[in-house]
């Protein structure tokens, strides 16, 4: 008996170093392909390329990260593809864009994935969103989005930047114009330089100072709302996009496309990845985030870093997917689709 117990307890001590040994030998000489969800330049490419750069020595037989751009419908394409395309051995990743989540709630047309069956992995960003115009518009308050039309740039049909904006269209009373088919963050920006859109509807806080904080230094900017359930530390005069909800069902609604905005700028693998690669993904993204090289090339970047793990980021996205119908059917309602 005394041996019998003494082997399996020498097994117990044994199998994590085995499968941390199995996991190394798997992604010795891989490449991981990092798939980015938006167009270059955009703060999801920015900060994927810069996880990207590190995590490839935190992951068990140091694979190679190469970063991939598949802009289009939103994110959805990306997230199409991770599902439906890209190896499921643990050697592929997606910098997922955060309103994803929505698109699988309400069921958008072009959604073929099912992110229950999928593994987030990290997130490096809690930011909310904030709505902006540019200097030079007259809308510089909510209450002037409300008494007049304010024209914001969107990417596809499926994105946040064309959800929100209908959303609030409908619960709030603003009088957002929606121009959509910008590839992506960059390209709307060139836009409110050229004078082709007024404003942007669904930046976070984090994006806007990592890509334009000449902008904001140089007030550039009117910052009309913001996302999220409680004022941002940086933004206290700036007022929540919730409080201007007419009714408690139209707060409801709102509180449901504001909830992505907890995990503003996450990591994804898809179905398929053995759990052993999953946990080692996670891990060397937790590491990543504690790195002192990660972290002085972000603060020169500018780019703020607020993490959670894998798993924490995953209990709220099962959250999304398991709201009431009721809540689902009514939000749906203003989606960009209907």
């Amino acid at each position: 008996m005394k041996h019998r117990f003494l082997f399996a307890l020498a097994l117990a001590v044994l199998a994590p170093a085995a499968k941390a040994q199995d996991v190394a030998a798997f992604y010795k000489g891989k490449t991981i392909n990092l798939i980015i969800s938006t167009s270059p330049g955009g703060d999801y490419d920015v900060r994927a390329r810069l996880v990207g750069r590190h995590i490839g020595r935190h992951i068990p037989g140091s694979p190679t990260v190469l970063p991939q751009n598949m802009p289009g419908s939103g994110g959805i394409r990306a997230a199409n593809y991770l599902y439906n395309g890209a190896a499921r051995d643990g050697t592929a990743m997606l910098a997922v864009m955060q309103q994803i989540p929505l698109t699988q709630v309400f069921k958008l047309s072009g959604v073929e994935f099912d992110l229950a069956r999928g593994h987030y992995i990290g997130n490096t960003s809690s930011s909310p969103i904030v709505v902006a115009s540019w200097h030079t518009s007259p809308v510089k308050t909510v209450e002037q989005s409300i008494a007049s039309e304010l024209i914001i740039g969107a990417s596809g049909a499926g994105s946040a930047s064309t959800q929100i904006p209908a959303m609030l269209n409908a619960t709030i009373g603003t009088k957002f114009k929606v121009i959509a088919g910008y590839p992506g963050g960059t390209e709307i920006y060139l836009a409110m330089e050229r004078g082709e859109v007024a404003g942007r509807g669904t930046q976070s806080l984090a994006g806007w100072k990592a890509q334009k904080a000449d902008w904001i230094a140089d007030r550039k900017l009117n910052w009309l709302a913001q996302g999220g359930f409680t004022r941002h530390p940086e933004l206290p005069d700036v007022p929540l996009l919730i409080d201007y909800a007419k009714t408690p069902e139209d707060r409801q609604i709102v509180e449901l496309f504001m909830s992505p905005d907890e995990i503003s700028r996450p990591f994804l693998a898809g179905p398929g990845v053995p759990e052993d690669r999953v946990a080692a993904l996670r891990r060397a993204f937790d590491a990543v985030m504690k790195d002192e090289a990660f972290m002085a090339e972000a603060k020169a970047m500018k780019i703020e870093i607020n993490p959670m793990t894998g798993e924490q980021a995953e209990s709220i996205v099962q959250k999304l997917l398991n709201l009431p119908p009721t809540v689902v059917a009514k939000a749906k309602a203003f989606s960009a689709e209907e």
